[in-house]
Protein backbone atom coordinates (compact mmCIF):
# COMPACT_ATOMS: atom_id res chain seq x y z
CA UNK A 1 0.00 0.00 0.00
CA UNK A 2 1.48 3.49 -0.84
CA UNK A 3 1.41 6.17 1.41
CA UNK A 4 -1.16 8.52 -0.69
CA UNK A 5 -3.59 5.31 -0.61
CA UNK A 6 -2.70 5.26 3.62
CA UNK A 7 -3.87 8.86 3.91
CA UNK A 8 -6.63 7.74 2.10
CA UNK A 9 -8.07 5.57 4.36
CA UNK A 10 -7.74 8.03 7.27
CA UNK A 11 -10.17 10.16 5.65
CA UNK A 12 -12.22 7.29 5.10
CA UNK A 13 -11.77 6.59 8.75
CA UNK A 14 -12.81 10.29 9.71
CA UNK A 15 -16.40 9.66 7.44
CA UNK A 16 -17.42 6.15 7.97
CA UNK A 17 -16.37 5.46 11.67
CA UNK A 18 -16.02 9.07 13.44
CA UNK A 19 -18.88 10.71 11.52
CA UNK A 20 -21.08 8.17 11.51
CA UNK A 21 -20.98 7.98 15.53
CA UNK A 22 -20.22 4.03 15.05
CA UNK A 23 -18.46 4.43 19.01
CA UNK A 24 -21.50 6.27 20.33
CA UNK A 25 -23.91 3.51 18.77
CA UNK A 26 -21.59 0.51 20.96
CA UNK A 27 -21.24 2.91 23.85
CA UNK A 28 -25.60 2.83 23.45
CA UNK A 29 -25.22 -0.46 23.45
CA UNK A 30 -22.87 -0.89 26.21
CA UNK A 31 -24.91 1.05 28.79
CA UNK A 32 -27.32 -0.79 28.41
CA UNK A 33 -25.68 -3.90 29.12
CA UNK A 34 -24.17 -3.19 31.79
CA UNK A 35 -27.07 -1.65 33.17
CA UNK A 36 -28.28 -4.95 32.93
CA UNK A 37 -25.54 -5.85 35.22
CA UNK A 38 -27.50 -4.68 38.52
CA UNK A 39 -29.73 -7.28 40.14
CA UNK A 40 -33.89 -6.28 39.18
CA UNK A 41 -32.42 -3.74 36.76
CA UNK A 42 -32.88 -5.74 33.31
CA UNK A 43 -33.89 -3.56 30.38
CA UNK A 44 -34.41 -4.39 26.12
CA UNK A 45 -31.78 -3.74 24.63
CA UNK A 46 -32.90 -4.21 20.88
CA UNK A 47 -33.34 -0.23 19.78
CA UNK A 48 -29.88 -0.09 20.95
CA UNK A 49 -28.47 -3.07 19.18
CA UNK A 50 -30.59 -2.44 15.90
CA UNK A 51 -29.14 0.94 15.78
CA UNK A 52 -25.87 -0.10 16.01
CA UNK A 53 -26.04 -3.00 13.26
CA UNK A 54 -27.96 -1.04 10.68
CA UNK A 55 -24.82 1.99 10.98
CA UNK A 56 -22.52 -1.00 11.14
CA UNK A 57 -23.92 -2.28 8.02
CA UNK A 58 -23.70 1.36 6.20
CA UNK A 59 -19.76 1.35 6.20
CA UNK A 60 -18.65 1.22 2.80
CA UNK A 61 -16.03 -1.20 2.94
CA UNK A 62 -16.38 -1.38 -0.99
CA UNK A 63 -14.36 1.62 -1.36
CA UNK A 64 -11.06 0.26 0.06
CA UNK A 65 -8.81 -1.77 -1.54
CA UNK A 66 -7.84 -5.02 0.02
CA UNK A 67 -4.57 -3.23 1.05
CA UNK A 68 -6.41 -0.61 3.04
CA UNK A 69 -8.75 -3.19 4.11
CA UNK A 70 -5.86 -5.38 5.63
CA UNK A 71 -4.85 -2.01 7.02
CA UNK A 72 -7.84 -1.70 8.42
CA UNK A 73 -7.74 -4.62 10.44
CA UNK A 74 -4.12 -3.91 11.93
CA UNK A 75 -5.89 -0.87 13.47
CA UNK A 76 -8.64 -3.02 15.15
CA UNK A 77 -11.42 -1.27 12.87
CA UNK A 78 -12.16 -3.85 10.57
CA UNK A 79 -13.77 -6.40 12.68
CA UNK A 80 -15.84 -4.46 14.28
CA UNK A 81 -17.68 -2.63 11.49
CA UNK A 82 -19.46 -3.80 8.14
CA UNK A 83 -21.00 -7.51 8.02
CA UNK A 84 -18.28 -9.19 10.20
CA UNK A 85 -18.90 -6.48 12.67
CA UNK A 86 -22.84 -7.83 12.74
CA UNK A 87 -21.76 -11.12 12.79
CA UNK A 88 -19.86 -9.98 15.82
CA UNK A 89 -22.30 -8.81 17.57
CA UNK A 90 -24.81 -11.28 17.17
CA UNK A 91 -22.11 -13.76 18.16
CA UNK A 92 -21.61 -11.64 21.60
CA UNK A 93 -25.55 -11.13 22.19
CA UNK A 94 -27.11 -14.22 21.10
CA UNK A 95 -25.34 -17.36 19.90
CA UNK A 96 -22.08 -17.75 22.29
CA UNK A 97 -23.63 -16.21 25.49
CA UNK A 98 -22.26 -16.98 28.44
CA UNK A 99 -23.26 -14.37 30.99
CA UNK A 100 -24.17 -10.29 30.36
CA UNK A 101 -21.21 -9.67 32.30
CA UNK A 102 -18.76 -11.42 29.44
CA UNK A 103 -20.88 -9.45 26.80
CA UNK A 104 -20.77 -6.37 28.54
CA UNK A 105 -16.81 -7.24 28.52
CA UNK A 106 -16.62 -8.18 25.00
CA UNK A 107 -18.41 -5.21 23.31
CA UNK A 108 -16.11 -2.70 25.60
CA UNK A 109 -13.14 -4.50 23.64
CA UNK A 110 -14.63 -3.77 20.69
CA UNK A 111 -14.97 -0.10 21.84
CA UNK A 112 -11.22 0.12 23.17
CA UNK A 113 -10.23 -1.31 19.61
CA UNK A 114 -11.65 0.78 17.66
CA UNK A 115 -10.94 4.04 19.49
CA UNK A 116 -7.26 2.96 19.78
CA UNK A 117 -7.57 2.79 15.69
CA UNK A 118 -9.12 5.95 15.48
CA UNK A 119 -6.08 7.70 17.36
CA UNK A 120 -3.41 5.65 15.43
CA UNK A 121 -5.46 6.74 12.04
CA UNK A 122 -5.66 10.45 13.40
CA UNK A 123 -1.81 10.49 14.13
CA UNK A 124 -1.09 9.12 10.60
CA UNK A 125 -2.94 11.25 9.21
CA UNK A 126 -1.06 14.55 10.30
CA UNK A 127 1.99 13.29 9.78
CA UNK A 128 1.26 12.66 6.42
CA UNK A 129 -1.46 15.11 5.58
CA UNK A 130 0.65 17.86 4.61
CA UNK A 131 3.62 16.12 2.31
CA UNK A 132 1.16 13.83 0.64
CA UNK A 133 -0.09 14.40 -2.76
CA UNK A 134 -3.65 12.87 -3.15
CA UNK A 135 -4.49 10.79 -6.13
CA UNK A 136 -7.88 11.10 -8.32
CA UNK A 137 -9.18 9.08 -10.65
CA UNK A 138 -9.77 10.79 -14.36
CA UNK A 139 -13.44 10.48 -14.60
CA UNK A 140 -16.00 9.65 -11.97
CA UNK A 141 -17.33 6.86 -13.54
CA UNK A 142 -14.03 5.02 -13.95
CA UNK A 143 -13.66 1.95 -11.25
CA UNK A 144 -9.76 0.97 -9.98
CA UNK A 145 -8.43 -2.56 -11.68
CA UNK A 146 -5.31 -2.88 -9.23
CA UNK A 147 -3.43 -5.63 -10.81
CA UNK A 148 -0.74 -7.12 -7.90
CA UNK A 149 1.94 -9.52 -9.80
CA UNK A 150 2.63 -11.87 -6.70
CA UNK A 151 2.91 -15.52 -6.38
CA UNK A 152 4.09 -17.22 -9.96
CA UNK A 153 2.93 -14.38 -11.69
CA UNK A 154 5.73 -12.13 -10.00
CA UNK A 155 7.74 -10.14 -12.01
CA UNK A 156 11.85 -10.51 -11.24
CA UNK A 157 13.20 -9.21 -14.18
CA UNK A 158 12.75 -7.40 -17.63
CA UNK A 159 12.20 -10.74 -19.47
CA UNK A 160 9.41 -11.42 -16.98
CA UNK A 161 7.83 -7.88 -17.62
CA UNK A 162 7.80 -7.90 -21.32
CA UNK A 163 5.72 -11.26 -21.08
CA UNK A 164 3.24 -9.99 -18.42
CA UNK A 165 2.82 -6.90 -20.02
CA UNK A 166 1.71 -8.47 -23.42
CA UNK A 167 -0.59 -11.16 -21.66
CA UNK A 168 -2.04 -8.00 -19.88
CA UNK A 169 -2.38 -6.55 -23.28
CA UNK A 170 -4.62 -8.90 -24.57
CA UNK A 171 -6.43 -9.66 -22.07
CA UNK A 172 -7.09 -5.87 -22.05
CA UNK A 173 -7.61 -5.81 -25.98
CA UNK A 174 -10.15 -9.37 -25.60
CA UNK A 175 -12.55 -7.82 -23.10
CA UNK A 176 -12.58 -4.19 -24.85
CA UNK A 177 -13.28 -5.88 -28.07
CA UNK A 178 -16.03 -7.56 -26.78
CA UNK A 179 -17.78 -4.13 -25.92
CA UNK A 180 -16.70 -2.32 -29.18
CA UNK A 181 -14.39 -0.25 -27.06
CA UNK A 182 -10.76 -0.01 -27.89
CA UNK A 183 -7.71 -1.36 -25.68
CA UNK A 184 -6.74 2.66 -24.65
CA UNK A 185 -9.99 2.54 -23.10
CA UNK A 186 -7.72 0.11 -20.07
CA UNK A 187 -5.71 3.00 -18.79
CA UNK A 188 -2.51 2.70 -16.67
CA UNK A 189 -2.55 5.57 -13.49
CA UNK A 190 -0.26 4.59 -11.35
CA UNK A 191 2.04 1.86 -10.39
CA UNK A 192 3.53 0.87 -6.73
CA UNK A 193 7.03 -1.53 -6.02
CA UNK A 194 7.06 -4.73 -3.21
CA UNK A 195 4.77 -7.07 -5.20
CA UNK A 196 4.62 -4.82 -8.37
CA UNK A 197 1.05 -3.55 -8.53
CA UNK A 198 -0.19 -1.49 -11.62
CA UNK A 199 -3.42 0.61 -11.53
CA UNK A 200 -5.66 0.57 -14.07
CA UNK A 201 -9.18 2.73 -14.73
CA UNK A 202 -11.69 1.26 -16.61
CA UNK A 203 -14.80 1.81 -17.28
CA UNK A 204 -18.04 -0.54 -15.90
CA UNK A 205 -18.60 -2.95 -18.55
CA UNK A 206 -14.87 -3.92 -19.26
CA UNK A 207 -14.40 -4.18 -15.05
CA UNK A 208 -17.89 -6.49 -15.03
CA UNK A 209 -16.71 -8.60 -17.62
CA UNK A 210 -12.96 -8.89 -15.68
CA UNK A 211 -14.37 -9.44 -12.44
CA UNK A 212 -17.43 -12.30 -13.95
CA UNK A 213 -14.01 -13.76 -15.12
CA UNK A 214 -12.11 -13.76 -12.14
CA UNK A 215 -15.13 -15.04 -10.23
CA UNK A 216 -16.08 -17.77 -12.42
CA UNK A 217 -11.83 -18.74 -12.29
CA UNK A 218 -11.82 -18.86 -8.72
CA UNK A 219 -14.92 -20.68 -8.22
CA UNK A 220 -13.53 -23.77 -10.70
CA UNK A 221 -10.03 -22.80 -8.89
CA UNK A 222 -11.89 -23.99 -5.20
CA UNK A 223 -13.30 -26.97 -7.38
CA UNK A 224 -9.56 -27.74 -8.45
CA UNK A 225 -8.17 -27.39 -5.49
CA UNK A 226 -10.31 -29.74 -3.53
CA UNK A 227 -9.93 -32.84 -5.89
CA UNK A 228 -6.15 -32.30 -6.20
CA UNK A 229 -6.04 -31.83 -2.30
CA UNK A 230 -8.21 -35.24 -2.08
CA UNK A 231 -5.53 -36.98 -4.42
CA UNK A 232 -2.80 -35.61 -2.38
CA UNK A 233 -4.91 -37.64 1.12
CA UNK A 234 -5.09 -40.41 -0.97
CA UNK A 235 -1.10 -40.56 -1.71
CA UNK A 236 -0.11 -39.72 1.55
CA UNK A 237 -2.62 -42.86 2.72
CA UNK A 238 0.15 -45.25 0.86
CA UNK A 239 -2.94 -47.06 -1.10
CA UNK A 240 -2.16 -50.09 -3.07
CA UNK A 241 -4.10 -48.25 -5.58
CA UNK A 242 -1.77 -45.65 -6.87
CA UNK A 243 -4.40 -45.56 -9.86
CA UNK A 244 -7.40 -43.60 -7.99
CA UNK A 245 -4.83 -40.61 -7.27
CA UNK A 246 -4.18 -40.10 -10.50
CA UNK A 247 -7.72 -40.11 -12.17
CA UNK A 248 -8.46 -37.71 -9.44
CA UNK A 249 -5.54 -35.62 -10.65
CA UNK A 250 -6.73 -36.13 -14.53
CA UNK A 251 -10.24 -35.36 -13.07
CA UNK A 252 -9.18 -31.77 -11.85
CA UNK A 253 -7.26 -30.58 -14.97
CA UNK A 254 -10.50 -31.79 -16.93
CA UNK A 255 -12.55 -29.20 -14.65
CA UNK A 256 -10.19 -27.08 -15.17
CA UNK A 257 -10.28 -26.80 -18.78
CA UNK A 258 -13.90 -27.02 -19.03
CA UNK A 259 -14.44 -24.38 -16.27
CA UNK A 260 -12.30 -22.28 -18.85
CA UNK A 261 -14.94 -23.24 -21.78
CA UNK A 262 -17.72 -22.51 -20.02
CA UNK A 263 -16.80 -18.68 -19.21
CA UNK A 264 -16.06 -18.25 -22.32
CA UNK A 265 -19.26 -19.57 -23.44
CA UNK A 266 -21.00 -17.84 -20.77
CA UNK A 267 -19.54 -14.60 -21.52
CA UNK A 268 -20.55 -14.61 -25.19
CA UNK A 269 -23.82 -15.45 -24.44
CA UNK A 270 -24.29 -12.69 -21.89
CA UNK A 271 -22.15 -9.64 -24.34
CA UNK A 272 -24.48 -11.11 -27.26
CA UNK A 273 -21.74 -11.83 -29.64
CA UNK A 274 -22.12 -13.46 -32.77
CA UNK A 275 -19.60 -16.23 -33.04
CA UNK A 276 -20.58 -16.39 -37.30
CA UNK A 277 -20.42 -12.63 -37.56
CA UNK A 278 -17.88 -11.68 -34.64
CA UNK A 279 -15.89 -14.54 -34.75
CA UNK A 280 -12.85 -11.84 -34.11
CA UNK A 281 -14.40 -10.81 -30.98
CA UNK A 282 -14.80 -14.18 -30.06
CA UNK A 283 -11.16 -15.62 -30.81
CA UNK A 284 -9.84 -12.21 -28.58
CA UNK A 285 -12.21 -12.55 -25.95
CA UNK A 286 -11.42 -16.39 -25.25
CA UNK A 287 -7.98 -15.62 -25.34
CA UNK A 288 -7.96 -12.74 -22.69
CA UNK A 289 -10.38 -15.06 -20.48
CA UNK A 290 -7.29 -18.17 -20.93
CA UNK A 291 -4.98 -15.36 -19.94
CA UNK A 292 -6.44 -13.76 -16.94
CA UNK A 293 -7.08 -17.10 -15.63
CA UNK A 294 -3.77 -18.28 -15.81
CA UNK A 295 -2.62 -15.14 -14.22
CA UNK A 296 -4.96 -15.76 -10.99
CA UNK A 297 -4.22 -19.45 -11.20
CA UNK A 298 -0.57 -18.36 -10.92
CA UNK A 299 -0.94 -15.94 -7.71
CA UNK A 300 -1.83 -12.86 -9.55
CA UNK A 301 -4.22 -10.97 -7.80
CA UNK A 302 -7.10 -8.48 -8.97
CA UNK A 303 -8.61 -6.29 -6.93
CA UNK A 304 -10.81 -3.73 -7.98
CA UNK A 305 -11.94 -0.64 -6.06
CA UNK A 306 -15.74 1.48 -6.96
CA UNK A 307 -15.67 4.87 -6.85
CA UNK A 308 -17.43 7.05 -4.20
CA UNK A 309 -21.40 6.73 -4.13
CA UNK A 310 -23.30 9.45 -6.42
CA UNK A 311 -25.39 11.78 -4.66
CA UNK A 312 -29.48 10.66 -4.73
CA UNK A 313 -30.74 13.11 -7.54
CA UNK A 314 -28.02 11.89 -9.91
CA UNK A 315 -29.10 8.20 -9.16
CA UNK A 316 -32.70 8.76 -9.76
CA UNK A 317 -31.58 9.90 -12.69
CA UNK A 318 -29.93 6.66 -14.02
CA UNK A 319 -30.91 3.57 -11.99
CA UNK A 320 -29.51 1.38 -14.66
CA UNK A 321 -26.40 2.56 -13.75
CA UNK A 322 -26.83 2.56 -10.21
CA UNK A 323 -27.89 -1.12 -10.81
CA UNK A 324 -24.97 -2.18 -12.63
CA UNK A 325 -22.84 -0.40 -10.04
CA UNK A 326 -24.77 -2.63 -7.26
CA UNK A 327 -23.99 -5.84 -8.83
CA UNK A 328 -20.07 -4.68 -9.47
CA UNK A 329 -20.19 -4.44 -5.67
CA UNK A 330 -21.60 -7.92 -4.77
CA UNK A 331 -19.65 -9.66 -6.92
CA UNK A 332 -16.12 -7.53 -5.68
CA UNK A 333 -17.09 -9.03 -2.54
CA UNK A 334 -17.88 -12.50 -3.19
CA UNK A 335 -14.02 -12.59 -4.87
CA UNK A 336 -12.94 -11.35 -1.75
CA UNK A 337 -14.14 -13.69 0.00
CA UNK A 338 -13.97 -16.44 -2.41
CA UNK A 339 -10.33 -15.44 -2.82
CA UNK A 340 -9.77 -15.87 1.38
CA UNK A 341 -11.21 -19.16 1.68
CA UNK A 342 -8.73 -20.32 -1.08
CA UNK A 343 -5.79 -19.00 0.87
CA UNK A 344 -6.67 -20.34 4.28
CA UNK A 345 -7.30 -23.99 1.78
CA UNK A 346 -3.85 -23.49 0.23
CA UNK A 347 -2.47 -23.07 3.62
CA UNK A 348 -3.56 -26.36 4.89
CA UNK A 349 -3.23 -28.29 1.61
CA UNK A 350 -0.56 -31.02 2.91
Amino acid sequence: MNVSELLELTYWIDEEIVEANIIPKYQALHSVLQNNLQPNQQQPFESQKKALISSLLEVSLNRLTKDQLNFLDNLGIGNGVGEEGVAVIEDILYKNVIDVATSTNKVQEIIQAIDQGIRKSNEIKSGLEDCVEEETYEADDEILMRVVFSGNASMSNVTDFKSWGEIWYEIGRGISMAHDLPPENVKIIGATRGSIVIELAVVASIATTASGIILAALKVADKVLGLRMKAEELRSMKLRNKKLAKEIENEAENEKKSGIEEITTGLVKKIGLDKNNQGDKVTALDKAVKNLVNFVEMGGEVDFVMPEEENEGEEAENQKAQKEKHELRVAFQEIRNLENKLSLIEHKAP
